[in-house]
């Protein structure tokens, strides 16, 4: 680039373009050069980069050096004047098996190190280091080393706010695991294989305000687990825990010690829906708290005075639960409530005493959308409720497509907002002719039923068994969705050694046909986590397909994407997925999980050549296939 003289280029980036030969001087002639990219040049040598960098003139900010299938770096990568002002340096999606942190201790005005996505074991820092955010997500880290200094206790990381170590191989941690981080702020240990927190953990983090622990098996927390007298939001989502089963953890001491928290997130996990008072123990000491998320905790119930103690209380969330209803007080003394979601419960009637009117006058937004509303005259307040077209109603997100009648059957699908009964339906009925009914009745069912125990009494047990099966089938009802209430027909598992197959024909194929697929390495978010891309992505996927062979089978990964997607099938059946056999599996690498997959699955075997053609009607005709209906729990 000696040609571009007096140039004023501050940013380039080269991607993609198969560079196999970069020159000494390559980036000599750039002498205001702030930010370099090279990304997915893999075959280019790391060497000839170190090289090039060392006659680099220019004072970067910025490098990028992302997805080359680099495995290692070389001593001195960084050593050169360029990087005397670098304040970012990104190397993810390498397949670096070790990173030496002496690289980057003279660095002394970094700001970000990111090492997402490579093949890293240890997280090892043997040097000061300056860096502010460290990112080591989606890696294979099994242990994290001390951050003190063996010498003397002193930090290695003194500047350090943001510690990332997302979708790694964690087992456990240790109270002293984090000693020496004076200045962390916030700490992700997100999708990892954590099962237990111990006493202690985190309250020598004395900054700590962000702490992430989601998408772990965790099975048992510790009396004081999360003390921590600076933690301010708390992320501990769709990790399954049991707070159902208080043999697991302490319900009066679990948040007893964080009392400046203020956001709580405990979405896909299992709350207490019968013991009342754990429920109301385990919040009792919030008092300072301003969000709670608690979708999908499998709540049933709400305690009258669970959320009293909760005085600053903002935001509530309680969607995507098995609530029906719940009694007169629940949501009152909640002054500072701004913001409620109750939507795809249960709940059939809401009425004048379901709320308190101070509530329903100070909030901003009320989700009740996609629940059960039962049409009929107990329900006609609630209707002209949203009806009122006064300025300090709260928003009504979904409102009025999603607020549909359920029952009786003859106003199914119909809006709510539409419902108009006339006068003689919901006129007040004399309640002495229900009480002479009603006793009416009640004789005449006492006389069916002495007469059927005598006659019938051997099949009594069975109608009892049935009804039983009934009324959980109808608790346990999902609306199933078609392939039009999503962005994309189907969601595609598959292990990256066969990545050429599923691009090359498998997609094509389909996607020719007219079919949109969601494949990772095209359709994911740049810049967000794998389990989060996962996620998001398969909200807005109608079905699952498998791709299966030998090293699908060898990906503990895999595996672990397998079994984060069974929760779709336990909600919809196994219409939801397709598996699709593309090299047969060897019997020493067929584990449990993937045993147990095949055998409850129905599965297709991709042969070439003679029957290829009923191969993919067959893959096509099961993708368009509509769901069955979903499993009903006994």
């Amino acid at each position: 680039m000696s040609n571009l003289t007096k140039n004023d280029i501050t940013s380039l980036t080269l991607t993609s373009n198969a560079i196999r030969i970069l020159d000494e001087d390559a980036f000599s002639g750039l002498p205001v050069l702030k930010s370099l990219i090279l990304s997915g040049e893999k075959e280019l040598n790391i060497s000839d980069v170190k090289k090039a960098l060392s006659k680099l003139i220019a004072s970067l900010e910025y490098i990028g050096l992302m997805e080359n299938g680099w495995t290692y770096i070389p001593t001195g990568m960084f050593d050169a004047k360029a990087f005397k002002n670098i304040r970012k340096i990104h190397l993810s999606k390498n397949k670096l098996l070790e990173f030496t942190f002496a690289e980057v201790a003279n660095l002394t005005n970094l700001n970000r190190l990111d090492l997402t996505t490579n093949k890293l074991i240890t997280l090892n820092v043997t040097h000061y280091i300056n860096v502010k955010d460290m990112i080591v997500d989606g890696n294979d880290i099994v242990r994290l080393s001390s951050f003190c200094n063996s010498i003397d206790g002193t930090s290695l990381l003194q500047k350090l706010q943001l510690l990332r170590i997302n979708d790694n191989a964690l087992s456990e941690l240790t109270p002293t695991m984090f000693k020496c981080l004076p200045s962390l702020k916030t700490l992700q240990l997100s999708g990892n294989r954590l099962t237990v927190l111990l006493n202690e953990t985190f309250s020598s983090i004395p900054q700590l305000t962000d702490l992430h622990v989601q998408y772990n098996k965790l099975k048992k927390i510790e009396r004081n687990a999360f003390k921590s007298f600076s933690l301010q939001r708390l992320r501990f989502g769709y990790n399954g825990f049991h707070f159902d089963d208080d043999r697991r953890f302490h319900p009066n001491y679990i948040f007893k010690n964080v009392p400046k928290l203020t956001e709580l997130d405990l979405r896909n996990n299992f709350l207490p829906s019968e013991n009342e008072p754990v429920l109301r123990q385990m919040f009792s000491h919030l008092q300072n708290l301003t969000s709670l998320n608690l979708a999908a905790t499998y709540l049933q119930k709400l305690p009258t005075n669970v959320f009293h103690s909760m005085s600053s209380l903002q935001r509530l969330i309680l969607q995507g639960n098995n609530l029906r209803n719940w009694k007169k007080g629940t949501f009152e003394n909640m002054t500072h409530l701004q913001s409620l979601s109750l939507q795809g419960n249960y709940i059939q009637l809401i009425n004048s005493s379901s709320f308190p009117n101070e509530l329903l006058m100070r909030l901003k937004s009320l989700d009740l959308s996609n629940n059960h509303f039962s049409c009929t005259c107990d329900l006609m307040w609630f209707r002209d409720w949203l009806r009122n077209k006064d300025k300090n109603r709260p928003i009504l997100p979904n409102f009025p497509h999603r607020y549909k009648c359920i029952s009786p059957e003859n106003m199914h699908g119909k809006y709510l907002i539409r419902y108009n009964p006339t006068n003689v339906i919901c006129t007040p009925w004399n309640q002495l002719y229900t009480t002479a009914i009603l006793l009416s009745l009640f004789g005449f069912i006492i006389i069916t039923l002495l007469v059927m125990a005598y006659r019938c009494h051997a099949n009594i047990r069975n109608y009892f068994y049935l009804f039983r099966i009934h009324r959980l089938k109808r608790r346990g009802y999902i609306r199933l969705n078609s392939s039009e209430d999503y962005e994309y027909h189907a969601f595609v598992v598959y292990c990256d050694a066969d990545r050429e197959w599923v691009h090359n024909i498998f997609l094509r194929k389909l996607e020719d046909d007219g079919l949109k697929l969601c494949v990772h390495h095209r359709d994911f978010d740049v810049g967000a986590s794998i389990t989060k891309n996962i996620d998001t992505y398969l909200q807005k996927c109608w079905k699952i397909i498998v791709i299966m062979s030998n090293d699908f089978a060898k990906s503990e990964w895999c595996q672990w994407e397998v079994d984060f997607l069974q929760e779709r099938r336990r909600q919809q059946g196994k219409d939801v997925f397709l598996l699709i056999m593309l090299k047969t599996i060897n019997s020493n690498h067929m584990t449990c999980p993937v045993k147990t997959l095949i055998k409850t699955t129905p599965y297709l075997t991709f042969k070439g050549g003679v029957g290829e053609d009923l191969f993919w009607k067959a893959v096509f005709e099961s993708i368009q296939k509509p769901l069955g209906d979903p499993p009903v729990a006994m």
